[in-house]
């Protein structure tokens, strides 16, 4: 998702939200899956959140991009 190219409002809220749905999907998988507990998915959730107000959506999407990119084994360890 190249939310830099993006031409229009419309466009940029499109890929926005594919993007967080895919990032939700993943954490909630992982989290159903065990492979994370529940407070490190409540985290996870919440951070793209928090760096809206500092970044914008294009931190968010930078965010989204580097976690989905790990897939199918996502590192789910907090840190970068």
């Amino acid at each position: 998702m190249a939310i830099r190219a993006l031409n229009t409002r419309n466009k940029l809220s499109n890929d926005f939200n594919d993007a967080t749905d895919a990032f939700i999907d993943e954490v909630l998988d992982a989290l159903q899956a065990g492979r994370i507990p529940r407070d490190l998915a409540r985290a996870y959730l919440a951070h793209p959140v928090a760096m809206m107000h500092a970044d914008g959506a294009q931190a968010v999407a930078n965010y989204l991009d580097r976690m989905l990119a790990q897939r199918p084994e996502i590192d789910w360890t907090p840190g970068e």
